[in-house]
């Protein structure tokens, strides 16, 4: 293919040659140097094809052989030169698409990211283009290597990464760190007390003594697995008390909301604006608005990739839909639904580690204002650890539950 580009832009010679000793001619190109290719005979003569430089030097020769030269066809780009040689535009438009073309592939024209588990794309990409590296960037300036080192330094939680260039795409390869988990202390001597006031359900104790019932209610702090264990000699030893404890809980919560809102709705007037995106720069050509002090947008980018390639161009689609303001005055249901749904994010997030059994809402209106009080039965693990003290003053006597008092 390489030696094909070569002769077309030398440009070559298709003849034919016939006379009394054609084999004289082929003696004589050899000796002079001369390429010959796509030699054929038929009858007398024989066609060849040389480059067009060579084809000048040898005609005097052929005629000094005996022999006559007739060309047949000339290909290559000196030909096409010389016939549109009246046409200068097309040699400068020519001359320029070859010129943005070696330009355009100076810049990055896409970038991949692979490897991303908790760090999302959009702050990767900040990171990547506060280093340098973006859609538009002069790729001779980049050091990859720095880049990947200074991003690594400064995002600890990358534990490798690398910048591959191939053209004007690059393709950016990260592994996470993993994160080593916590080890847990289970030497040091503790107690297991109650976290929250409750009602015991179930203690699953994998170390410690049991100083509670199942069915026993607790208040916040108190004891329930001591870490002072006495074996049947009577000697007490210090142990790290592990117990899970599920108890019935009591939650409350309270949301309110004022009874006049201001709502943001659309009232149907929209329009669309496009820009014309090429290597990171956005061009507007379409520009359109709405008559409104509030608006949502929704943005579309189109990227043509022909065969599995990213151009730098891009269509950039930006919807507008105008927001009207509207005052609602609420009544008991709407408040008390609007006031439902915050309680249903408070479960979700602060009530994640527990199962609720069950759930009790109260509305309340007082001066404009709607207050939902929410109370939630839950059973949770409500076990918490306490160091014990190993100094010469720690007492090892082992608790004893306080018994009740009967009066004789």
């Amino acid at each position: 293919m390489l030696l094909d580009l070569l002769r077309m832009v030398r440009g070559s010679v298709e003849f034919s040659v016939s006379g009394k000793y054609p084999e004289r001619f082929i003696n004589i190109t050899s000796r002079h140097r001369v390429r010959l290719w796509n030699v054929h005979r038929s009858d007398s003569r024989f066609t060849a094809c040389m480059y067009r430089s060579d084809y000048r030097r040898i005609r005097p020769l052929a005629r000094g052989a005996g022999v006559r030269l007739q060309v047949i066809s000339k290909n290559g780009m000196p030909t096409m030169l010389f016939r549109y040689r009246e046409r200068v535009g097309i040699l400068i438009g020519a001359c320029a698409f070859i010129l943005s073309i070696f330009v355009m592939s100076l810049f990055i024209w896409s970038i991949d990211i692979t490897g991303l588990e908790t760090v999302s794309r959009s702050q990767m990409n900040d990171v990547l283009r506060e280093h340098g590296l973006y859609i538009g960037a002069f790729k001779p300036s980049l050091d990859v290597r720095k880049l990947s080192r200074d991003v690594m330094i400064e995002r600890h939680e990358i534990g490798w990464m690398a910048v591959n260039m191939t053209g004007s795409y690059a393709s950016v390869e990260i592994k996470e760190e993993a994160v080593p988990p916590e080890v847990e202390d289970v030497y040091s001597p503790c107690n297991v007390k109650a976290k929250s006031d409750g009602v015991i359900v179930r203690i699953e104790a994998a170390e410690g003594e049991t100083v509670v019932m199942e069915g026993s209610g607790v208040i916040e702090g108190q004891l329930i697995v001591s870490g002072i264990r006495t074996d049947e000699q009577g000697t007490h030893r210090l142990v790290h008390a592990d117990a899970r404890v599920m108890a019935r809980t009591t939650r409350q919560a309270s949301f309110s909301m004022s009874e006049q809102m201001k709502l943001l709705r659309p009232n149907g007037e929209d329009a669309e604006r496009q820009m014309l995106e090429f290597l990171g720069l956005r061009l507007p050509y379409r520009v359109n608005a709405v008559d409104s002090p509030s608006a949502v947008s929704n943005t579309d980018t189109e990227v043509p990739a022909p065969l599995g390639i990213t151009l730098p161009i891009g269509v950039v689609t930006d919807h507008v839909n105008a927001l009207s303001e509207e005052e609602m005055i609420l009544d008991d249901n709407s408040a008390e639904e609007l006031l439902q749904q915050e309680a249903r994010l408070y479960e979700a997030f602060a009530l994640q580690n527990c199962t609720i059994e069950s759930r009790e809402y109260r509305l309340k209106h007082n001066d404009g204002v709607y207050t939902l009080y929410a109370t939630y039965t839950c059973v949770e693990d409500i076990a918490i650890s306490e160091p014990i003290g190993t100094d010469e003053n720690t007492d090892l006597t082992p608790y004893v539950a306080p018994t009740e008092k009967k009066d004789l």
